[in-house]
């Protein structure tokens, strides 16, 4: 069937009166633009399919890590036990079968590497013991690469992706009321095209045109953490009932064929379908969990409150914070964030958590009748949302550790404890007798051969090249804990 009567329709509604098109051919133009969008986005767009079952076989050996499901092989699990019972069971657990989908259903994810990795929302493999993606080259069971509850996105990894699995490069998306250099492209009235899964088995899969209602973030909730989920803080897209593709995890593309967000069911709850738009903050999680590593949010260490002037008033500036180290101050104004205005608490979650831990940001301060920019390296912001990653740093002298700034929350007088904070002792590794013999205790590395190490890549540069190394390690959760020295091994 032709587009342009549906097209045409959608453009008298979006576009203001001097720019409608008004001939045929800049239709047909436009429709060729559209059909090959769609072409590419069918292509690249997949059927989630979760299963939560604790029914599947339990594997010969332990997961390398938790996000690794494994498949699931029908005829090997009848094996042992063909009964009719077993047989049936079997089936429902198959989820490679297109019968079996509508025991679990179905959500989309978009093929963002060739290799085999697609992009899906959290919510929708959260509690997963296998998935299964269908995407017109064919199917494949899935391992969860990495997950961020915060973000609500996860990135699978096909087990055996199909030959020639073509991605979906990604828009450059840029909103309204973001940096005063840039000019803002996904705005209201923008034509986009969304593109859900395809129903397994070959049933038609949803979509169509979407028009852009709307760019908003949700007021939080009262007494609730807005740090906890990107619903709370970041921009949502509000679109037409039209792209409504009835699931999360839709591909929500430019007339280009570029995607410019995702759908999500959890954020439009009875309202117009909504997504969230790959901007460039959204997009460096995206990229963390495309290396299959944690997201790690950033943390500047304010106790902010919103100005009748404009900006974010810092109330306080927690000790030893990266805040402090930069040089801000109690009763600072900040302006902005990297260019990005900021006015509420909710934008320095969005502006300095995606700029992810261990980068600088710049800040753009009023003291006074004075504007300064101080630029500032943030550390880690303690996550308490679920999230997974395959891809862990190497540990050094038998150590993984992280910023100790995810113990400074609620700690302002005490601030940011000095050193690098221990994450785990390797099992079996040269740190781990020494450490075992210090006792309980939340331990940090304050120096490594009497030099003082703050970052994990501070600690790193230090140790990573030693065979041995004395350190220096204390309790930070100990007001009284005396600073001990250990050397490894």
């Amino acid at each position: 069937m032709r587009l342009l009567p549906a097209l045409t329709a959608v453009l008298l509604c979006a576009a203001p009166a001097a720019a409608q098109p008004d001939t045929q051919d800049e239709l047909e133009a436009l429709e060729k633009k559209l059909v090959a969008a769609h072409a590419a986005a069918r292509a690249a767009v997949g059927a989630v399919v979760v299963s939560r079952s604790d029914q599947y076989p339990k594997p010969a050996a332990p997961p390398a890590h938790p996000g690794q499901l494994g498949g699931f092989d029908r005829k090997a699990s009848l094996k042992a036990d063909p009964s009719p019972a077993r047989a049936e069971l079997a089936a429902r657990l198959d989820l490679a079968d297109p019968r079996a989908v509508a025991d679990h259903g179905a959500a989309g994810g978009v093929v963002i590497d060739p290799a085999g990795l697609v992009l899906t929302n959290y919510h929708t493999i959260d509690g997963a013991t296998k998935i299964y993606v269908h995407l017109p080259a064919g199917g494949s069971y899935a391992d969860i690469h990495a997950a961020d509850g915060r973000s609500d996105l996860a990135v699978l990894k096909l087990q055996t992706p199909p030959a020639g699995l073509k991605a979906l490069p990604f828009a450059d998306v840029r909103l309204p009321g973001g940096r005063a250099d840039e000019f803002p492209n996904l705005v209201p009235g923008r034509l986009l095209l969304a593109a859900g899964p395809p129903v397994p088995g070959g049933g038609k899969a949803a979509g169509g045109l979407a028009v852009v209602a709307g760019v908003h973030r949700p007021r939080p909730e009262a007494n609730f953490d807005a740090a906890r989920s990107v619903y709370q803080y970041g921009p949502v897209l509000e679109l037409d009932a039209r792209a409504d593709p009835g699931c999360s995890g839709a591909a929500l593309l430019t007339l280009d064929g570029k995607l410019a967000g995702l759908t999500t069911t959890v954020a439009a709850a009875g309202d117009p379908a909504r997504a969230l738009p790959f901007d460039a903050n959204l997009r460096r999680v995206v990229d963390a969990l495309r290396r299959g590593e944690e997201v790690e949010y950033g943390f500047l260490g304010v106790l902010p409150q919103s100005a009748q002037e404009g900006g974010v008033l810092a109330m306080e500036v927690t000790h030893l914070s990266p805040a402090a180290a930069a040089g801000l101050r109690r009763g600072d104004r900040i302006v902005r964030i990297n260019g990005y205005p900021a006015n509420v608490y909710e934008d320095l979650l969005q502006y300095v958590g995606t700029a992810l831990a261990g980068n600088t940001i710049d800040l753009e301060v009023r003291r006074g009748g004075e504007s300064l920019t101080l630029p500032v390296r943030v550390a880690k912001y303690r996550n308490e949302v679920p999230w997974l990653a395959s891809v862990r740093p190497e540990p050094v002298l038998g150590l993984r550790v992280e910023y100790t700034s995810v113990l400074a929350l609620g700690r302002r007088d005490a601030g940011v404890p000095a050193g690098v904070l221990v994450r785990e002792v390797v099992p079996g590794g040269p740190a781990a007798a020494k450490f075992k013999a210090l006792g309980e205790g939340r331990w940090a590395v304050k120096e490594v051969n009497g030099n003082p190490v703050n970052t994990p890549a501070e600690f790193r540069d230090a140790a990573g090249k030693l065979k041995s190394a004395k350190l220096t390690v204390y309790d930070p959760t100990d007001p009284n804990g005396r600073r001990r020295e250990v050397t490894i091994p």
